[in-house]
């Protein structure tokens, strides 16, 4: 029996939920109108297997990847995509056969860009959907490891709760960066990454100060050097569209890289909005990285919650009440966070949550559960006690932040 509705009456969080719980086979066919594009997301056995968009097909963007990684030259990937065309093989196979690129180039590529088409999808706020059930599935099992739906919920959910932090900052993908440290400077984690506190790592780059980041992060400042695109960048370090910008969203915050104006080349394919860069009202570089840590540990949360479903089936419940749970764990955790940096730079914690909102440390809707009750706050001897509420009202002992004195 086929799955059919629009995305505002029943989210992507709980049709990809429902799939994987009831371990699907079969294709999920997302309607976007207002961007004229639609995505099929394959599902195995619960597992997403496969992705393929109309605004760029899986294989276009796979095929232009590998030329800007410098996997492939364009040359031998015409050449592929004519004996493609042929043979009707996938081009990832004609590929590897013709000693054109390695299997494991073939399988990180496939990888980053079929996650990349699943995770976009969670930004839409409308749509249709219709998942048709099947006996099988067609997709590449030599090159591609499935994908547990759970995995798919978590990212796209933590993907949708940051991506409007880093979107004040990275507005388009064809902003251009430039580094504002010598890049001697730069010491490599080993183990990708970065060794030290997060203070350590966090604090600004000084005269003779060494700066610390992971491998990947690395790869990513390498890139930046006043010419290439974020785009670019993303398609020349193969990661995921999310990944590269979370990173430079980080070097801004650590004043490791800063704006060189726009450069010639498509927009963001997700169509992001263009927002003027804001900057915290709280003075002082401590608040800045609290706020970058802020912006990276959002999980399972939306800013409005994604799972509040009416007439949920009695199948997920369980599985939407322990998402709730982590959802409720997640906001206490990043307004302790800004709690904190309100203190660093005050001296003394804020004397309302409200303050938070006003100096841009946490969005308004960090205020209240993912039930829509207000958390509980209270100043003390030395510090504040947080807290989430039960339904009536009551401080819960079981999520519960005393950080008064010693405690």
């Amino acid at each position: 029996m086929a799955l059919e509705g629009t995305i505002r009456d029943f989210g992507l969080p709980d049709i990809f939920q429902l799939i994987g719980l009831q371990r699907k086979t079969g294709l999920l066919t997302l309607t976007n109108e207002k961007d004229d594009e639609s995505v099929t997301v394959t599902f195995e056995n619960g597992m997403v297997v496969m992705a393929d968009s109309s605004a760029r097909r899986l294989e276009d963007r796979l095929g232009n990847v590998l030329v800007k990684q410098g996997k492939v030259t364009r040359e031998r990937l015409d050449e592929a995509l004519a004996v493609q065309r042929q043979t009707l093989q996938r081009l990832g196979h004609v590929l590897v056969s013709g000693s054109a690129i390695t299997a494991k180039d073939l399988r990180d590529a496939l990888q980053v860009q079929i996650s990349q088409i699943v995770f976009r999808v969670f930004r839409w706020r409308d749509g249709h959907y219709l998942f048709a059930p099947s006996d099988a599935v067609d997709y590449d099992r030599e090159n591609f490891a499935p994908m547990s739906a759970d995995f798919i919920l978590m990212e796209g959910i933590r993907m949708v709760d940051e991506w409007p932090i880093i979107e004040k900052k990275i507005p388009s993908f064809d902003i251009v960066f430039r580094p504002v440290v010598d890049p001697s400077l730069i010491d490599v984690a080993a183990g990708g990454a970065a060794e030290g506190s997060a203070s350590e790592r966090r604090s600004p780059p000084t005269g003779t100060g060494r700066i610390r980041l992971g491998a990947d992060e690395e790869r990513v400042f390498r890139k930046v050097d006043g010419v290439r695109t974020v785009q670019a960048i993303i398609d020349s370090t193969g990661a995921g569209e999310f990944e590269v910008c979370r990173t430079l969203f980080d070097f801004l915050n650590r004043t490791l890289i800063a704006p060189a104006g726009r450069g010639a080349t498509r927009p963001a394919e997700d169509g992001a909005t263009a927002e003027a860069a804001s900057k915290s009202p709280v003075p002082g570089y401590v608040v800045v990285a609290l706020v970058a840590a802020l912006a990276a540990t959002g999980l399972f949360v939306q800013r409005r919650s994604p799972f509040a479903v009416t007439a949920l089936p009695p199948l997920l419940r369980s599985s939407h009440a322990l998402i709730l749970e982590e959802a409720a764990r997640s906001r206490l955790a990043r307004l302790e966070l800004g709690i904190e940096a309100w203190r660093a730079t005050h001296g003394a914690p804020p004397s309302a949550l409200d303050e938070l909102v006003r100096a841009g440390l946490v969005d308004r809707a960090y205020l209240l559960d993912p039930w829509a009750r207000p958390f509980h706050y209270e100043t003390g001897p030395g510090g504040y006690v947080l807290s989430a509420v039960d339904e009536a009202g009551e401080s819960r002992k079981d999520a519960t932040l005393d950080r008064r004195g010693g405690r």
